[in-house]
């Protein structure tokens, strides 16, 4: 079975202001949430159920080929818990426009049921069964961060986004995300388009013309932490970044992580990588893998958010710690 859709998986852990930094008693677990949906009937914002909305989270994770229902069960248990739990803390993301989540990859990916899925489904019996169910670390809940594809090894928030690291979010190996069948991706394009596309962004502007691109700092995976660009101006940027900027102009498919070389030949530059996301908390692919070896969720849980325990949302502090502050874009 293929890993979910990379895009699914959030795009990077938001902020966490200090003034949501409160005690379990100021922070209640809310019933409902608001979603703002984009789909063919426009955009709308839908007050949902908490776990009404954990199940769309988690359907639009459903894999994508068939496997055995005790595979999917434990993969969608393990699902669940992540999506309620990125949901509770991240509830005040969008405050300010009148909603508090998004149905994209900027928060999570969220669909509603398709009239095939019925209320009895494996993805509904997996919400059901992990009901109230959340990651903690020291009582707080986390930024549980996810992805389509670590490569074979995860990497830390801070090597992706700076600023210091949570516990729960450091490298862990994934050999069980190797095990699986796949291919390195390649995407090349020529360098007028690419400057382009660093152009459209101030962070990557290197004005008239291209000259290099080139891997600087890699973190101990072996993905790139920072880029050097080389033309009319030569800024130096995250690689998370760098690829943030390409790929909103090529696509989810162009650089799919940052676990990458690139060579120049003649007028194309070529990017070969392997991994898909930006690398940091659950992969997916590895999570599915684990599932069919028969792990547990809570073991699943355990490989990925280090440090960390599953337990009620009722008895949980409803808020990141304070050093999760200087995450976010």
């Amino acid at each position: 079975m293929a890993p979910p859709t990379p895009a699914a998986a959030p795009e990077a852990p938001p902020r966490v202001a200090e003034s949501r930094v409160t005690s379990a008693i100021d922070l209640p677990a809310p019933s409902t949430v608001r979603v703002r949906v984009t789909d063919e009937r426009g955009t709308r914002i839908l007050t949902l159920p908490l776990d009404e909305y954990v199940l769309g989270a988690v359907r639009a994770e459903l894999p994508r080929r068939p496997q055995r229902d005790d595979t999917v069960t434990r993969v969608l248990q393990v699902q669940a818990v992540v999506s309620r739990t990125y949901a509770l803390a991240n509830l005040h993301r969008h405050e300010a426009e009148g909603f508090d989540l998004c149905d994209s990859t900027h928060c999570q990916a969220y669909r509603p049921r398709l009239p095939t899925e019925s209320d009895s489904d494996l993805a509904a019996r997996a919400v059901r069964a992990t009901r109230d169910q959340i990651i903690t670390h020291q009582g707080r809940v986390i930024q549980a961060l996810f992805h389509a594809d670590c490569g074979g090894h995860t990497t830390s928030a801070e090597s992706v986004w700076g600023g210091s690291d949570a516990p729960y979010l450091r490298p862990v190996p994934d050999f069980f995300c190797t095990r699986k069948t796949a291919r390195p991706w390649t995407f090349s394009t020529d360098g007028t388009s690419l400057r382009r596309a660093l152009n459209s962004d101030a962070r990557t502007e290197i004005g008239p013309r291209l000259s290099r691109i080139e891997v600087i700092d890699r973190d101990l995976s072996g993905r790139a932490i920072l880029v050097a660009l080389a033309g009319a101006q030569s800024p130096t940027v995250r690689a998370e970044e760098f690829r943030t900027v390409v790929r909103r102009v090529f696509g989810p498919r162009s650089i799919r992580s940052t676990w990458f070389n690139v060579t120049r030949h003649g007028q194309r530059f070529v990017f070969t990588g392997v991994g898909n996301g930006h690398g940091v908390g659950l992969c997916q692919a590895g999570a599915l893998q684990r599932a069919k070896a028969g792990q547990s969720p809570a073991d699943i849980i355990a490989h990925y958010f280090p440090s960390t325990r599953v337990q009620p949302a009722s008895t949980a502090m409803l808020a990141p710690s304070p050093a999760l502050r200087h995450l976010g874009h």
